[in-house]
């Protein structure tokens, strides 16, 4: 079975390089780079790098934009974008790149990262209920199907 390469992937790992490498060096040139980043800050830039990758993998809202490359064909350039906005960890990446640029080099962008650290913050919220009432399902159904139907003889001594 003949290995094909994807030269669109290879294309967008050198473009992501480039990115990141133009992004580290304006945000240096201009001087807005600081020295250290606060906690606090990487927390809100890791909550709006969160939500935008739920928003654009996973929402319903945009999936209008994942169905653009539904047809995409593997190894071709609509391909790698429809893997691109299929895959958490891929998008995740490249968000957190833009995130951090936006950051670095844009004080207006503090309102949007803030906004979608808020919103991340509350989707984490949301599933972490959602997980915690689906649990408390199942354990209920488990102790339904133990239980002993009504009429049921359980053993024991009789009197």
């Amino acid at each position: 079975m003949e290995k094909r390469i994807d030269w669109w992937n290879i294309v967008f790992t050198a473009f992501f390089i480039l990115f990141v490498y133009v992004a580290y060096e304006v945000a240096t040139f201009s001087g807005v780079a600081p020295r250290s980043v606060s906690i606090w800050d990487a927390f809100l830039m890791t909550l709006a790098t969160f939500r935008l990758t739920r928003l654009v993998v996973y929402d319903s809202i945009t999936k209008w934009f994942r169905n653009l490359f539904a047809d995409a064909r593997e190894f071709t350039f609509l391909g790698t974008i429809k893997t691109l906005v299929n895959c958490p960890w891929c998008i995740g990446l490249w968000f957190a790149v833009i995130v951090a640029a936006a950051y670095f080099t844009a004080p207006f962008a503090w309102f949007f990262i803030f906004v979608l650290a808020l919103g991340g913050a509350a989707t984490v919220m949301q599933l972490t209920a959602n997980t915690l009432g689906w649990r408390a399902e199942y354990k209920k159904r488990l102790v339904q199907d133990i239980k002993p139907k009504e009429g049921e003889h359980q053993g024991g001594t009789c009197g």
